[in-house]
């Protein structure tokens, strides 16, 4: 990793196992319930996220003697397990099952207890030397992320309300900052299963 042409070349490399381990189920016909399965794993570069899938772990690698031959040839792609359970953080992701069904929030590494004491810069101060467009456009780009990663109205607000206390620190007066989501939220009408308008109240009242 670390090259341009790495995510191409990690992308290329592991579709073809894939592609071979999805064949050889295909033309055996013998376990549709498998395949469907399969359709829910997801794969971003060299990340994994097997959703409600113990098994996926008996056919990881090449064997004979495994589920359909195998998937990743085990000396050159080995997995580590890096979370497993009923909740995971995947990418920006975190990912939680219940007997509802899955729910998704954001997750930000930074907020973990190991990077306490790591000064991080995430949003410009408002005197800093950039546009004012540039500055308030990143609050647009993790409203609008928010909007679409967030599967329930209380991770949402959760989001919007800590980026606006990090924002108003920063020395950005509210009115500005709450502009550009009024509009968006109108465009919107409804979030979450409600209305936007009241989403847009629930963050208004805690904010204030």
């Amino acid at each position: 990793m670390g090259t341009n042409c790495a995510v191409y070349l990690v992308n290329f490399y592991l579709f073809t196992y894939e592609f071979d381990f999805i064949n050889r189920l295909l033309k055996s016909n013998t376990c549709p319930v498998v395949l469907h399965r399969l359709s829910m794993v997801h794969r971003f570069v060299d990340d994994l996220l097997v959703p409600d899938f113990p098994d996926f772990e008996n056919f990881m690698y090449l064997n004979q003697g495994s589920f359909g031959g195998g998937r990743y040839p085990k000396t050159s792609c080995e997995l580590n397990c890096m979370s497993k359970g009923f909740s995971c953080n995947f990418l920006d992701l975190a990912v939680r099952q219940s007997p509802q069904g899955f729910s998704c929030d954001i997750f930000d590494k930074c907020s973990q207890p190991e990077y306490a004491g790591v000064e991080m810069i995430r949003m410009p101060h408002v005197h800093s030397n950039i546009s004012i467009t540039a500055k308030l456009g990143l609050s647009i780009v993790n409203f609008t992320g928010s909007c679409k990663l967030c599967s329930c109205k209380k991770f949402f607000v959760f989001q919007m309300v800590s980026l606006i206390v990090l924002l108003k620190v920063k020395g950005y007066p509210l009115k500005i900052l709450l502009k550009r989501p009024i509009g968006l939220l109108n465009k919107e009408k409804f979030l979450f299963g409600t209305s936007a308008f009241g989403v847009f109240r629930t963050i208004l009242l805690r904010v204030l």
